[in-house]
């Protein structure tokens, strides 16, 4: 009998097998979530630091614990639709189970272990019904929960998971169900796929493009392939016109299903734009995703890992030009084709998005580096069959080793959450928080702490009254704000508006305390703030804030660094 490869497979007409009907498959499915969903609620009680990726779900965390509160009263976001509003609902049932009661920061990242452990499920049906093998999609499976930035986002409360076990969900259908794709078949992956960007709108760009040309693969006339792009459109657009509908006068709702379509977050923000400073970000965002999972916010952070994202790179390039080949071999097959397309394509996409935003972040790379796992999978079933069954143990030995050397990786964030609680006490001995106004870069976990933890509030600086003030408890200016709000400003104009309110602040009484930033040197500064600022404007920041203003240190504390005093320099 022929051995069952991704390629013979690939040349039926339907590779889809009924999975339920074979035994070994749902126990392997069970085994597989309650292990992994296991492992990665472990992960969070040993790292004891749920934002040590990256703190923007702290913020998320603080959305939600609103809609907690007042669940009618809340306003929808169109960006993030049908995030907050379920995230909501699992928080409040870990409430009733008495799970991290009233903490939706760390409720969110057990949230992720649930969504993460579904995901490898997906993978392992994905890999068992296209490659026809047991061993090769548990070898996948291993793989996809050892790559860094999914394993770290799994285990923290960054808002991508769910978002992207629905995208996971919807890919995998696509590249079983777009080789004989029928109406209901296409409309249902339409369905999965709006579910994704209903959570986390900016899903819809990388992948869409992808998904249209792999409806269209198939074969059939011109005008059928037509009609599979229109029921696939006509589908996801309906799926958000029903949610749209479901939500009836709520507050925030959107006014039609256009403003779901199109949100057009983070577009007129410093974020946005194509730079030549952001290459290195875009290579060390692709390469981490692999290995080690650092956020690099800080362009002198190469020095610290280049051999890290060097050893990536190659083990990245090796696997995609691997899979290319393969590819290329069997070029007569659709299911290889529709693969590559898929995956191929939201890759490529989703780099060219990447490049325009935040190319480093996790969750900017963790949707689109799905390839990865794919291209792993078809050379694992390609060796499986020319050098027999050792090959996926061979494949799993290594996807063993790269979880272990990632979890290793994480080891230095260790218990950041206790030291933090014991911070904030000692910060708000050394500096009243209704007496002082922070000045900070904007991006360190202080700022994410104190938000949390103080109930921040970004928008509190035009309504400031005379000190002592109690609400916000923290009142913080950021050198992150004017790069990211007003993109089009000048260093000038930033520096001074930013003098401005620190000289307002302390004309109304309170004492501006700046943090560990205030001691940087120009270089380091200029290249703590290149995600969102070019050099010059940087400098120019740097320069005007330091000869107006002078710093006298204040206290240091072991967690948080050191803090200073500032005063007008004349």
């Amino acid at each position: 009998m022929e051995k069952q490869t991704l390629t013979t497979i690939a040349r039926r007409p339907d590779p889809t097998p009924p999975w339920w009907s074979e035994r070994t498959c749902v126990v392997d499915l069970a085994i597989l979530f309650l292990a992994s969903l296991a492992g990665l609620v472990w992960l969070v009680g040993w790292l004891d630091n749920p934002q040590a990726l990256t703190s923007n779900g702290v913020f998320k965390a603080m959305t939600v614990r609103d809609w907690l509160n007042d669940y009618v009263k809340t306003p929808l976001d169109p960006s993030n639709f049908h995030y907050y509003p379920f995230i909501a609902i699992f928080c409040h049932l870990l409430d009733l189970m008495g799970i991290q009661t009233g903490d939706p920061r760390r409720q969110i990242a057990l949230i992720n272990c649930l969504f993460g452990a579904i995901s490898l499920c997906i993978v392992y049906l994905l890999v068992r019904t296209v490659s026809g093998r047991r061993d090769v999609a548990w070898a996948a499976a291993a793989f996809h929960l050892g790559g860094a930035f999914f394993l770290n986002l799994s285990i923290s409360n960054e808002d991508i998971i769910p978002s992207y076990t629905f995208l996971l969900g919807s890919l995998a259908l696509a590249a079983v169900w777009f080789v004989n794709p029928t109406p209901g078949r296409v409309a249902i992956v339409a369905v999965v796929f709006a579910l994704s960007w209903l959570f986390e709108w900016r899903l819809m760009f990388p992948t869409l493009p992808a998904l249209l040309i792999g409806v269209t693969l198939a074969p059939g006339t011109l005008w059928k392939r037509f009609l599979r792009i229109v029921i696939f459109l006509a589908a996801m657009v309906g799926t958000a016109e029903i949610a749209m509908q479901l939500w009836g006068p709520h507050n925030g709702n959107v006014g039609t299903v256009r403003d779901l379509l199109w949100t057009g977050k983070a577009v007129e923000s410093g974020w946005a734009g194509f730079a030549m400073r952001k290459v290195v970000f875009l290579w060390v965002g692709i390469t981490e995703y692999l290995l080690g999972g650092a956020n690099m916010g800080d362009a002198s952070y190469l020095s610290v890992i280049r051999t890290e994202v060097l050893t990536a790179t190659v083990l990245i390039a090796a696997i995609a030009i691997a899979w290319m080949v393969l590819i290329w071999r069997d070029a007569g097959s659709l299911n290889p084709r529709v693969l590559a397309a898929l995956f191929g394509l939201n890759f490529l996409a989703g780099e060219v998005f990447n490049f325009y935003s935040q190319p480093q972040d996790p969750q900017m790379q963790i949707n689109v580096m799905i390839w990865l796992t794919v291209a792993w999978a078809t050379i694992v079933a390609a060796a499986t069959r020319r050098y027999g069954p050792a090959m996926p143990k061979i494949a799993l030995m290594l996807a063993v080793a790269l979880l272990s050397y990632n979890v290793y990786r994480m080891a230095p964030a260790r218990g950041a959450d206790g030291l933090w609680r014991n911070a904030l006490q000692r910060i708000e001995s050394q500096a009243d928080p209704t007496r002082t106004v922070f000045l900070v870069h904007g991006f360190e976990q202080l700022v994410s702490e104190t938000f949390y933890e103080w109930h921040g509030e970004w928008n509190y600086f035009g309504k400031l009254g005379p000190a002592p003030s109690p609400k916000p408890k923290i009142k913080l200016l950021a050198f992150v704000n004017g790069p990211i709000h007003q993109p089009s400003a000048s260093g000038e104009e930033i520096a001074a508006e930013l003098s401005r309110q620190i000289g307002h602040a302390m004309d109304l009484g309170y004492q501006v305390v700046a943090d560990y930033v205030w001691e940087l040197s120009e270089a380091s500064f200029t290249s703590y703030m290149a995600t969102v600022a070019d050099s010059s404007k940087a400098s120019t920041i740097y320069r005007t804030l330091h000869a107006k203003f002078t710093g006298t240190p204040l206290f240091v504390d072991p967690v948080a660094g050191a803090f200073f005093r500032l005063q007008r320099a004349n």
